[in-house]
């Protein structure tokens, strides 16, 4: 199964024949992208199907041009976490990757770039998160790889101020939770995901 988020609204892509019986499943092939954010604003719901469970976001991306992009969750030794501020919300540093990039070559640049910070190394892939973005009145499935990170660097944090992004803050892990309720769906299931592997 895939969670795609269209605002805080999952639509889930699924090749288990028990959701058929649900009024809120549809077949992934009888629906286009407009007809699918459609139903999912009716329903806050739904679950979209397809019977062989290799294809499912491939059928998905059938329907929707993809933005690949990275970003990284960032720790230091005090166990604090580091965001950005952007929209009015508390966000993780990611973006778009470049022609030739690697995944992992992303994910460093955009947090050295909306961050400012410095000694940064990638420890493991985290996950991968899904999510519709709307441009020019055409919407996007936006595919972001995350990567944990470490760094020992206490200088001074930069905002990228280009980008939109008002502040820089290392968060420690009891603050966590306040952000959840103030961040994008996606961030706060990386969030909730990083608390449980945290608290091992």
């Amino acid at each position: 199964m895939y969670k795609v988020f269209a605002n805080r609204l999952p639509i889930i892509l699924t090749s288990k024949k028990k959701y058929l019986i649900n009024n809120n499943t549809f077949l992934i092939s009888s629906l286009n992208i407009d007809e699918i954010l459609k139903k999912t604003r009716k329903h806050k719901k739904i679950y979209l199907f397809y019977p062989k469970k290799k294809e499912l976001l491939s059928q998905f991306k059938k329907k929707i041009k993809t933005i690949n992009s990275a970003g990284g969750i960032v720790t230091n030794k005090k166990n604090e976490m580091l965001f950005i501020f952007r929209r009015g919300k508390w966000d993780l540093p990611k973006g778009k990757s470049d022609i030739g990039e690697t995944n992992k070559q992303t994910a460093l640049r955009e947090v050295i770039e909306e961050t400012g910070i410095k000694e940064l190394v990638i420890k493991k892939f985290f996950k991968t998160t899904f999510h519709l973005v709307r441009n020019n009145g055409k919407y996007f499935l936006k595919e972001t790889r995350w990567f944990l990170m470490h760094s020992n660097y206490e200088g001074k944090l930069h905002p990228q101020v280009e980008e939109g992004i008002k502040s820089v803050k290392w968060k420690n892990i009891k603050q966590l939770n306040k952000i959840k309720e103030k961040t994008f769906k996606n961030i706060s299931i990386i969030l909730n995901d990083f608390l449980k592997e945290f608290h091992k």
